[in-house]
């Protein structure tokens, strides 16, 4: 595989930061779906390592994530891939004390896997719903839990998932089963951040609205480079969201600066929730 060159702008801001602290200096980040070439993963891993924390790479296949450890080191950072499907909760086990070993202890948990996949409610198969469900709540679910400890025994911790648009905030047809998945991360946020508060732990979830992303941009299951077109003149601030604007929001909770924030869910969506895109959706034709 052809080592992967930093863009002009990933090179300028890594030789500004040269001999600068950053953030994250020593901390360990462990980050699901980090894979995808076009995605808030790379996006993440890739912030962090600029403010010197080190990366626990996670995806279900292994290509794309390592070109992302590729990218994370030409940074100067360190990186690591881990193979595991979030779905299964011993795949992340072993992820974890895989990471663990190789880096030390977890101080940041980024549960960004995800999936999406068009199909009406009425043809739903039980299958497709557990899917779904599996990768998206429960493999924040088994993230969560296998870090855990760690961080209560350590008596600090940041635990961020990603929720979306379409969780908290706006129904998706032909999408139901995404719709409950990620409502469900903003209920699992608050619960632990009830839970967990207590041993100096905080956990939050990010709304990300309509990103730019591999996922987005598929005609199949989602909306497709024309859906985003249309959707772009009714938010606020005239564009599409990058996965490089989520990717400052999870920096933000993961840092100091989010310290008295615990149970939150922040929506990153250009605004576009003050208006209402519905109708441009449901048009005939």
């Amino acid at each position: 595989m052809t080592t992967p060159q930093l863009t002009e702008e990933q090179a300028s801001v890594y030789v500004e930061n040269q001999g600068m602290a950053g953030r994250f200096d020593g901390k360990v980040v462990f980050l699901t779906g980090a894979g995808s070439a076009i995605g808030i993963g790379r996006a993440t891993a890739l912030a962090f390592a600029r403010e010197g924390a080190r990366i626990a790479a996670v995806d279900v296949t292994t290509d794309d994530l390592a070109e992302t450890v590729e990218l994370v080191r030409a940074t100067g950072a360190e990186a690591e891939a881990f193979q595991a499907d979030v779905s299964k909760s011993a795949e992340v086990d072993r992820a974890v004390a895989a990471a663990t070993e190789r880096f030390g202890e977890i101080h940041i948990l980024v549960s960004n896997a995800g999936i999406a996949k068009k199909k009406e409610f009425v043809a739903l198969t039980d299958e497709e719903w557990r899917g779904t469900i599996d990768v998206n709540l429960g493999g924040a679910m088994h993230c969560a839990r296998a870090v855990a400890p760690q961080m209560i025994s350590r008596g600090s911790g940041r635990i961020i998932s990603l929720s979306s648009l379409m969780g908290g905030w706006w129904g998706w047809s032909e999408h139901v089963h995404y719709n409950a998945s990620k409502a469900g991360i903003e209920g699992l946020t608050r619960g632990l951040a009830m839970e967990l508060g207590p041993h100096g732990v905080t956990v939050n979830a990010v709304a990300p609205g309509f990103v730019r992303t591999a996922q987005s941009m598929s005609v199949e299951h989602s909306l497709g480079p024309e859906g985003l077109a249309l959707a772009e003149p009714f938010i606020p601030l005239r564009r599409i969201g990058d996965p490089e604007d989520i990717a400052e929001v999870v920096l933000f909770l993961a840092s100091d600066a989010s310290r008295y924030m615990t149970g939150q869910t922040l929506l990153a969506d250009g605004g576009v929730t003050l208006g209402d895109l519905s109708s441009v959706f449901t048009q005939p034709g």
